[in-house]
């Protein structure tokens, strides 16, 4: 049993559009303030993202302006970039 949060985060390639290692930064601190056993994935493209990090229970990937947020592979929602973050956790929050 996994005991407090696990960080999944893709390596970057030709299709990465977003500044991956400051949001994947973001997400591990605040992540680091939730009591909870979970594991979320910060991919670069919403192409390959999902489906690579599906073992995640929560995710997002980014895009072009947009990006989107996902749980267990499936795609839930686009949110601006802007927003990305933010509607992460809410959707963490809701569920959990």
């Amino acid at each position: 049993m996994r005991k407090g949060h696990e960080l999944i985060s893709c390596p970057t390639c030709g299709r990465c559009r977003i500044d991956l290692i400051s949001i994947a930064r973001e997400v591990e601190e605040r992540l680091g303030a939730l009591p909870l056993d979970i594991s979320v994935a910060v991919m670069g493209c919403s192409v390959n993202g999902p489906g690579e990090a599906s073992r995640a229970d929560y995710g997002i990937a980014g895009g072009d302006g947009e990006g989107v947020i996902f749980s267990k592979g499936e795609i839930l929602r686009k949110v601006p970039m802007d927003r990305l973050v933010e509607e992460l956790f809410e959707e963490i929050k809701k569920e959990n």
